[in-house]
């Protein structure tokens, strides 16, 4: 701006003489793009300055200049400096014939707005990587699901690598991340290994891969349950029946709706015997009609301290 202002020009006289839009040169001067590198000598011409002081850059002018000649090679760093500046057709030509050495993953990210999710892709195999998380600065939006989703294929693995796939699985389709657990269960019977993507996995989904993990304790499931419905958590509780104590009550008691936690208390009531069970500390997720029938117990057993502890869950008193 400063430029045009010195030479009392103004956006719509430069746009003309530029041929160029009138918008395009306030999106320069605003720094919201950079005008075709084929233009800036025509540019630096009309202001009477030279690239350099265009560009406010001795060094990116000079690989302006080379970018210009046809007979010059810009190594791939060069091309990262000038790449708001090439055409797309340019900037492909020119990283085709550009060496990569000395090019890392985090310089990508610069030149990632400027590629197609193709030319992006064969850059990334050009340069190499060691880890699946090493590509989280360029993937979406840069890269799409389907390429990644290739390359974790290509790595193999997936008990060894993981912990590193977590990284980018926010970026894959749901079916694969579906697929990726299926396969660990299927190597491994641990549902365990389940945990770093279950935020990922559909309930659904979650549900057949833990039964077929056969959990056998509470422990096993436990986990899981934030993630689950009401009626999948007393389906897999079902299968644990033998091996559920009263005290697995208290921590499965905020993931189950207030009939299901009853119906498990009631049927903890009814089968214990002369004395009553420890549930004092689930009694506030219970239904009236359960609460009223531990009461009951409670009476009948004389545990009268257990008895004023839960008096303000009692809807009706006791009779």
């Amino acid at each position: 701006m400063t430029l045009r202002k010195a030479k009392d020009m103004t956006q719509m006289e430069l746009a003309d003489l530029m041929q160029v839009s009138y918008q395009a040169v306030s999106n320069w001067e605003r720094g919201n793009s950079m005008p075709d590198i084929s233009k800036l000598v025509d540019l630096a011409r009309i202001l009477d300055v030279s690239i350099e002081e265009l560009l406010d850059s001795r060094q990116q002018a000079q690989t302006v200049k080379r970018a210009l000649d046809e007979n010059e090679t810009l190594t791939a760093k060069e091309i990262t400096e000038v790449a708001p500046l090439l055409k797309p057709s340019k900037l492909g030509k020119e990283l085709e014939k550009a060496p990569v050495e000395g090019l890392e993953l985090k310089d990508l990210q610069q030149l990632a707005p400027f590629l197609s999710e193709e030319k992006l892709m064969e850059l990334v195999e050009r340069v190499g990587f060691n880890r699946v998380s090493d590509l989280v600065p360029v993937a979406p939006p840069f890269m799409n699901s389907k390429q990644l989703q290739t390359i974790i294929i290509q790595q193999g693995e997936l008990h060894e690598n993981l912990d590193d796939i977590i990284s980018i699985v926010p970026f894959l389709e749901e079916s694969f991340v579906a697929d990726i657990a299926k396969n660990l269960i299927a190597d491994d019977d641990d549902a365990s290994l389940l945990l770093p993507l279950v935020p990922f996995l559909d309930t659904d989904t979650l549900m057949d891969l833990i039964e077929e993990a056969e959990p056998e304790n509470m422990n096993d499931i436990l986990p899981f349950l934030p993630f689950l419905k009401s009626d999948e958590i007393m389906r897999l509780l079902a299968k644990l029946s033998k091996s559920l104590r009263m005290d697995d009550l208290s921590k499965i008691a905020p993931f189950l709706d207030e009939d299901a936690l009853s119906q498990l208390v009631d049927k903890a009531i009814d089968s214990g015997g002369e004395k009553a069970p420890d549930i004092e500390n689930v009694v506030p997720h219970l239904n009236p009609k359960t609460v009223k029938k531990y009461a009951g117990k409670l009476i009948e057993k004389g545990d009268i301290k257990t008895l004023k502890s839960i008096l303000p869950f009692l809807e009706d008193g006791v009779d």
